[in-house]
């Protein structure tokens, strides 16, 4: 069999070819044949062009997806930055108001413990002299004991002679001197009480007397003592009549006995 003749091969056309002999045009045989070949070669060209058309779409849509995602994480952030900037300053000034606040609570309620403890003070020394003011007058009249310093007297009174009159100078002189408090053999004396009696049977307010007479005085020693022993004094009225005066100053007498 004889081998027809491809596109690859191309016959070469020289004088000696019979084509070239009688005047025809070996051109289009071979166009005929190069017509054949490439009908065989319009189907690959058909199939690779959607395939690269495909691929292109895929790619163009992944490449914008990417570029989507990177616009929207780059974008996101920024957002939430803001948010966060945003929720901060409305913290801070929360915060802010709040401290302002506590400040403002926390000075009235200093002023309101300075004024209540200047009121308390000022209520506590009215408080402490008024119990001051109680306490002279309830020594004065005789409602309440007192103790301080003071002076012990003793008259011993052997032959019973010694009259009502000098047992009330003894008391007078006493007050003169600054006696707060006085009590004569357990009876408290007070601003209106009395001495009576006769001598060996003496009474104050009504209560008998018995010597040796027990005299305590709550005031001034010094001043207290020196009006007793005075030339011509109570103590020399007292050895006039036969009795005898023994003066002890202490730091600590107590007067007890009170007044109903």
């Amino acid at each position: 069999m004889e081998r027809q003749p491809t596109t690859d091969e191309v016959p070469d056309p020289s004088p000696e070819s019979p084509a070239s002999e009688n005047g025809s045009q070996p051109a289009a045989s071979t166009g005929g044949e190069r017509s054949t070949s490439t009908r065989g070669s319009v189907p690959r060209r058909s199939w690779r062009r959607p395939v690269a058309a495909l691929a292109t779409a895929g790619l163009t849509v992944a490449l914008g997806f990417a570029l989507t995602v990177q616009i929207r994480s780059t974008a996101e952030p920024e957002v939430r930055d803001l948010r966060r900037e945003q929720d901060l300053v409305l913290i801070l000034d929360e915060l802010n108001a709040r401290e302002e606040a506590l400040r403002r609570q926390i000075g009235e309620t200093r002023q309101t413990v300075e004024e209540l403890s200047s009121g308390q003070e000022q209520s506590g020394s009215a408080l402490a002299e008024a119990r001051t003011r109680a306490e002279a007058i309830g020594i004065l009249a005789g409602t309440l004991p007192a103790t301080g310093p003071g002076l012990r007297i003793t008259i011993q009174d052997p032959d019973g002679a010694v009259p009502a009159s000098v047992v009330l100078g003894a008391i007078q002189e006493l007050r003169g001197a600054g006696a707060e408090a006085l009590q004569v053999d357990g009876v408290r004396v007070i601003a209106s009480s009395a001495v009576t009696g006769t001598p060996g049977d003496l009474r104050i307010d009504g209560e008998r007397l018995s010597a040796p007479y027990d005299v305590r005085a709550v005031g001034p020693p010094a001043a207290m003592a020196v009006a007793l022993q005075v030339s011509g004094g109570i103590i020399a009225d007292i050895g006039r009549v036969g009795g005898k005066a023994v003066v002890e100053q202490a730091d600590v007498v107590t007067v007890d006995a009170t007044v109903g």
